[in-house]
């Protein structure tokens, strides 16, 4: 599994990790942003291969050390939300492999991420400060319809994302 990090996020962290691995499998790779959302700190990550978006919102200092765990722990919560098995979300991290921290995927991740973030604050009123995980927006962001570059047609990132289980 492979997390990439923007170079804001870098920023934040003092981090520079080395680039991402050219072998990588998209469905196991996850870009993760920062930003600011209504004055909280917010992490946004996104699947490479599908547009699925996880959101931690209103994270502290000690949430940012523990960010690589909080994001496979939402990984797994959301392929249980969507109906998948314990199996399938334990054969996912088994197929994915050992975590690694890299740089952002590039433009086109880039470009998934500021195309989530419109998404995102559109509906930022739907933000629950007290919580840390963001469900509601993230189904919002999972659900919206985009033109899938290098696929033919339109479909939502939910459904890549699920679809790409099925040839798991």
């Amino acid at each position: 599994m492979e997390f990439g990090y923007t170079i804001p996020l870098q920023r934040h962290l003092n981090l520079k990790p080395p680039s991402p691995a050219e072998d990588a499998a998209p469905f196991f790779c996850w870009d993760i942003h920062m930003l600011t959302v209504q004055n909280r700190k917010t992490a946004l990550a996104l699947n490479r291969a599908s547009r699925y978006c996880i959101l931690l919102y209103g994270m502290g200092a000690a949430d940012w050390v523990r960010l690589p765990e909080l994001v496979r722990d939402e990984i797994r919560a959301v392929i249980l939300r969507e109906g998948l098995s314990e199996f399938e979300a334990a054969r996912y991290f088994a197929l994915a492999g050992p975590l690694r921290i890299a740089g952002a995927h590039g433009a086109r991740s880039v470009t998934a991420l500021n195309w989530a973030m419109g998404i995102l604050l559109r509906h930022a009123a739907l933000l629950d400060g007290g919580r840390l995980s963001q469900p509601r927006a993230a189904h919002i962001m999972n659900n919206t319809v985009y033109h899938m570059a290098g696929r033919t047609g339109r479909g939502s990132p939910r459904e890549c994302f699920l679809l790409s289980f099925r040839r798991l």
